[in-house]
């Protein structure tokens, strides 16, 4: 059982800043950012440049730098991932990745607003830019493993779980997959599927070991989870059932981890492929 990555690195870092793209809480801490650091005016713009002025310099500064860093940031570290190294190296070499393009984009922008030579500037600004992209880079990775949380600790001879017993009848206990669909969870078994009240959240924290969440709306059992792909720069994990259940950003290091332990461990006998 390996990984298959089957798109290129920018391909996966697009698709991040795509899906990050489409959140409202992202933009709205990014502006707020930008316009509070505006009206503050720090490193001497307060003293330097009118209120406008100054609002659309850290609005230039914050969004361009955040979006300029991101994408090498991001393929950066999808091309390590995908190499299996450690996440320290993982961070450092995302940090690194972004620090040049983010000091040559404040450059440009100071060479547009107080006329700056560009590569004097890049050389000046690359010393403190890089280690505070690492810094960022090692921010963003706590942020997103504490949002997953711990991932349950998966043990071969744990008890059937009593949350399958909410499980109508006719679906059997051989849960493969839970996907949250507003109040309800869509629960699907090897017998079939249906529709429950329920949280996903609970379900989580019932099943345990049993499985473990992927996705802020999808929940997998483990014994049902087969590889992990890229769909045109997403990642996927594939079932045994052929399903591609979409694996959300704070989660690729725990699903990597749940499969190469099952890589060294039997497959039960009774989730056969289908």
């Amino acid at each position: 059982m390996e990984d298959v990555v089957n798109d290129s690195p920018f391909g996966v870092a697009w698709a991040e800043a795509r899906a990050l793209a489409r959140q409202r809480a992202f933009w709205g801490a990014l502006l707020g950012a930008a316009l509070l650091i505006g009206i503050v005016g720090p490193f001497g713009t307060f003293e330097q440049m009118g209120l406008l002025f100054r609002l659309a310099y850290w609005l230039l500064v914050c969004v361009g730098t955040f979006w300029v860093g991101f994408l090498p940031s991001e393929a950066a570290a999808a091309f390590a991932e995908a190499r299996r190294a450690r996440m320290p190296a993982i961070i450092a070499v995302s940090g690194a990745a972004a620090s040049l393009p983010v000091a040559l984009w404040l450059a440009l922008l100071h060479r547009v607003a107080f006329g700056a030579p560009i590569l004097a500037e890049v050389a000046e600004l690359l010393p403190y830019v890089m280690p505070i992209c690492i810094a960022m880079a090692a921010l963003f990775h706590a942020l997103e493993a504490r949002a997953a949380g711990p991932e349950p600790v998966a043990a071969s001879d744990a008890p059937a779980p009593p949350w399958l017993a909410r499980l109508p009848m006719h679906l059997g206990r051989d849960l493969i997959l839970l996907q949250a669909q507003d109040h309800y969870l869509r629960v699907e078994t090897s017998q079939g599927e249906a529709l429950i009240r329920a949280a996903l959240r609970d379900a989580e924290e019932e099943l345990g070991a049993f499985g473990l969440r992927v996705h802020r709306s999808w929940w997998v059992a483990r014994n049902w989870m087969r590889a992990y792909e890229y769909r045109n720069g997403s990642p996927v994990l594939i079932l045994r059932t052929g399903q591609e259940v979409p694996v959300g950003r704070a989660f690729r290091g725990r699903v990597r981890e749940a499969l190469a332990a099952r890589a060294a461990a039997p497959v039960r006998s009774d989730a056969p492929d289908r």
